[in-house]
């Protein structure tokens, strides 16, 4: 019985270690920023939009935090940076947005 209770803590301890992002979140709280490789950054930084997705519970989640959508809400053509924030609050809410500079 005892080594049933305790595969069983294993196991649920590896589901709720969670996947939102590929960094190494905080227990209670994150709030992190990433840089996303970007082959050419030469661009100049004339433009900068963001796109924001939203997580609830684990359960939900809501929006378009994608590079495309960063480089429509700007206009942008010519991506010269990109970067990734993410903020997760006991996996309850999550937050990620991207930010892409170009011109």
């Amino acid at each position: 019985m005892k080594k049933l209770l305790s595969l069983a803590v294993l196991s649920g301890s590896i589901a709720l270690a969670g996947c939102q992002t590929p960094y190494t979140p905080g227990l209670a709280y994150s709030d992190m920023a990433a840089p996303v490789d970007v082959r050419d950054n030469a661009v100049p930084c004339t433009k900068e939009g963001s796109a924001t997705m939203k997580n609830y519970l684990g359960l939900v989640a809501t929006g378009d935090a994608s590079t495309a959508a960063a480089k429509q809400s700007a206009g942008i053509a010519k991506v010269g940076t990109v970067d990734v924030e993410f903020t997760n609050i006991l996996g309850l809410y999550g937050k990620t947005t991207t930010t892409v500079c170009g011109e």
